[in-house]
């Protein structure tokens, strides 16, 4: 422990809560035995008036002492990191700071998170389904502080919500005990996995852009990878001009073939509830492969988008984020995959219905669910003749999709994303 002084309060608001050991120690007690020691005294019991007088006076003492004993008292958490990826662990550390003449004896801090995330090795206690409390008792002298360090692991993709924290002290003889209540929230988010994907042929109706295909459809004037001789159908912007000089006739630049994605994943959320139960191995799956596929997407450049009719960890809110290149794209879909619930906040129908009006024209659409979605072949047909590309990626065994006018795969696990094709 080491000495400290801090000149200002930075701790957030506290709620207290006191309590006594026992029922001779409350309200009610006290009360009795002052009754008890006004009739020994009466009777002239001397032995009973001392033993009571001197129970009361320390039952005073430690009243006030606990009263006090978590006035400047502060507790803060610390996180090395706040996003992680699976396996990946992180660093929590838990300070607590005294800073008053008079020391705690006995000082419990106690700070809520899910089992799932908990620490190895630490005593806890449980709190409510899936939560666990870790507990860490001391006692702290005159203007010093103590810290704890955990590790944390990430094994499983979630948002994961730690706090609130409480600290519990009290007198010396542990007669009366204080508690205050941190209203102190942080939350960790475990990405989902991301694996790699060698060669992912998506259709695009976008002529000009970052990938490169193998066909020479479109030629794209910002990525020059050679010179060849001025042919009468040329443009003259795309002359070569010192080529030109050195060969003395006219040379034209030749482009390198490209064509742009322009992604848009939609996750059925309600595909992996079947008769009553849920298909938790073919749902991370299916998270997996849309962050797959959207990293892959994003580390070309191209535009990428994520819609998904589940209730967030958060929030309660469904995904809703629009196909961009913007840098932080992949950051905001990842953090969205990571809060994905099981729950479903609207029928996958309606998410499709109201967002394709507002998506770009000539956008790729990937359809990831755990079954074929019957109810969507007119709006899927909808789609195709609106100009947009489709592709159906099913998750696990799954029977053949009811419309087989639409590009489908079956990914039955990471190693059948690299194999991820489309429309040639």
């Amino acid at each position: 422990m080491k000495k400290l002084t801090v000149p200002f309060d930075i701790t957030p608001r506290r709620l207290f809560s006191s309590g006594s050991t026992g029922y001779l120690l409350n309200r009610l007690g006290v009360l009795s035995l002052l009754a008890v020691l006004l009739l020994a005294g009466w009777y002239n019991q001397i032995g009973i008036v001392v033993i009571l007088s001197l129970f009361l006076v320390a039952a005073g003492l430690a009243k006030v002492w606990s009263h006090i004993s978590l006035s400047g008292v502060h507790c803060h958490r610390v996180l090395s990191a706040r996003r992680i990826f699976p396996g990946e662990t992180l660093e929590l550390a838990l300070e607590l700071v005294n800073r008053k003449p008079i020391p705690l004896p006995w000082v419990k801090v106690d700070d809520e998170m899910p089992l799932s995330i908990a620490p190895d090795g630490v005593p806890t206690s449980d709190t409510r389904p899936g939560f666990v409390m870790i507990q860490r008792t001391t006692a702290l002298m005159w203007y010093s502080k103590i810290m704890w360090r955990f590790r944390l692991k990430g094994d499983k993709r979630g948002y994961y919500p730690i706090g609130p924290m409480s600290v519990t002290s009290g007198d010396i003889f542990g007669l009366y005990s204080r508690s205050m209540t941190l209203p102190m929230t942080d939350h960790i988010l475990v990405y989902p996995r991301i694996f790699p994907i060698d060669r992912l042929m998506l259709p695009s109706l976008h002529p000009l852009g970052e990938s490169r295909t193998e066909r020479r459809i479109f030629e794209d004037p910002a990525r020059a990878v050679g010179i060849r001789d001025y042919q009468p159908y040329d443009s003259l912007k795309h002359i070569h001009w010192k080529a030109s000089a050195r060969s003395k006739k006219l040379q034209v630049k030749v482009f390198e073939p490209t064509t742009t994605f322009k992604v848009t994943l939609f996750l059925a959320v309600d595909s992996f509830h079947s008769d009553e139960s849920f298909l938790e191995e073919e749902f991370e799956l299916a998270i997996s492969t849309s962050a797959s596929i959207a990293y892959h997407i994003s580390e070309q450049g191209s535009p990428v988008g994520l819609f998904a009719n589940t209730a967030s960890a958060d929030n309660g809110q469904g995904i809703s984020i629009l196909p961009s290149a913007d840098r932080h794209q992949l950051m905001r879909i990842l953090e969205a995959l990571a809060k994905t619930t099981s729950k479903e906040n609207e029928p996958f129908e309606a998410l499709m219905e109201r967002e394709r009006e507002g998506l770009p024209g000539g956008t790729t659409l990937i359809l990831i669910c755990a079954k074929p979605l019957e109810s969507l072949s007119g709006l899927l047909r909808t789609l195709n003749e609106a100009g947009h590309k489709l592709l159906i990626l099913l998750m696990g065994e799954q029977e053949r999709p009811f419309n087989e006018t639409v590009p489908w795969r079956n990914i039955r696990h990471p190693g059948d994303l690299g194999e991820v094709k489309g429309i040639q």
